[in-house]
């Protein structure tokens, strides 16, 4: 049994939070006026924030620097203000300060001080994730800006497809590069649709592909004319003969590029004009991959003569010539514009044509 006292303390302790409440109610109920209720805590008290409570992201721009930043990152990577303090060659109070004004940019805590120094908040991890790749950026300036300096002067973005890689495209840069030395090429293949699709989308200056769907609208010039081929193994029944037409090869499997080829899209259209089933085995990503599987007994395939002289002659591998009339076909080289290309880039346009 609980004494009267200690009854007593249980119940003005359960009374406490109404006892504003109740002291109004007493007063109305003995003078008729209502006691105001307590003043409302301030308007600009602890709430959520909102996008228009930062800043304008120039003026974010302006007030962080990039020293600070990776001062930030010394601190998180050596957990300690004062051994960041002592590798970056500054006192501490002058780290701890730098520290405070990102804080009050952020306005939240970056840091979370401990016995064995600092480590980085939920919000600091945020910022050191991003100012590691800021600060890694600026490396990748500085190496891009020392090209220069080097004299590496200018920079050729080309896509091509696998046809122009494996035939012509390598003898063709050795020889702008041998006389443009200040000039690098970054090459990257694709299919002819990609291609057109990087050109247009200006990811790269030009491209080398075959006609599409996707060039339209760009501007294009002649680049090399290619002859397709059968390639099969030498012991293969097909190859007897001195050329064919491609409709005869469906009776066996085939090795073929990914759907998105344009060869390959020659070949399914023809197997359906002749309502015939495609005996697709495999698909490959590139040539080289398709004359290995060849040489396996996998199957058939079709490919540029050029490719072939490249990659298939050194193998137990036979080619015999197509028939049909789109085994002879164009590669063109594309652009935006030829007059708006930058000038390393024109340079290497006017090298590669024409070819035939």
């Amino acid at each position: 049994m609980l004494s009267s006292q200690a009854c007593g303390k249980k119940w003005l302790k359960f009374l406490e939070p109404f006892q504003n409440e109740m002291a109004r109610a007493l007063c109305l109920g003995v003078t008729g006026y209502l006691l105001p209720k307590s003043p409302a805590a301030p308007s600009n008290a602890r709430r959520p924030l909102t996008m228009s409570d930062f800043t304008s992201p120039r003026s974010f721009l302006r007030q962080i620097d990039l020293s600070s930043l990776d001062l930030f990152v010394l601190i998180c990577e050596c957990g300690s203000i004062a051994r960041a303090a002592e590798q970056g060659g500054m006192v501490a109070s002058a780290v701890s300060k730098r520290v405070a004004e990102l804080e009050s940019l952020a306005r939240t805590p970056l840091l979370l001080r401990h016995a064995r120094g600092v480590r980085p908040t939920p919000a600091g991890e945020l910022l050191l994730a991003h100012a590691r790749t800021i600060l890694l950026g600026v490396e990748h300036l500085r190496d891009d800006l020392g090209e220069y300096a080097r004299g590496i002067r200018g920079l050729v973005r080309l896509s091509a497809n696998a046809s122009a890689v494996e035939q012509f495209l390598p003898e063709d840069i050795a020889i702008f590069v041998k006389h443009h030395p200040d000039i690098r090429i970054d090459l990257r293949q694709a299919t002819s649709r990609s291609v057109a699709r990087a050109v247009r989308d200006h990811m790269a200056d030009l491209g080398v592909c075959s006609p599409s769907d996707e060039v339209e609208g760009l501007e294009s010039m002649p680049y090399r004319r290619e002859r397709m081929v059968l390639i099969m193994p030498s012991d293969h029944a097909l190859a007897r003969h001195p050329e064919l037409a491609y409709e005869e090869a469906l009776d066996y499997a085939q090795i073929g590029l990914r759907d998105s080829s344009i060869v390959q899209e020659m070949l399914n259209r023809q197997a359906r004009a002749g309502r015939r089933m495609l005996r697709q085995r495999i698909e490959v990503d590139s040539l080289s991959a398709m004359c290995r599987m060849i040489e396996c007994g996998l199957g058939v395939g079709v490919m540029p003569e050029g490719a072939y002289q490249r990659l298939g002659e050194a193998r137990a591998l036979h080619a015999v010539p197509l028939t049909d009339a789109w085994a002879e076909r164009s590669l063109k080289l594309y652009a935006s514009s030829f007059a708006d290309l930058p000038a390393p880039a024109r340079h290497f346009a006017q090298a590669l044509m024409p070819k035939y």
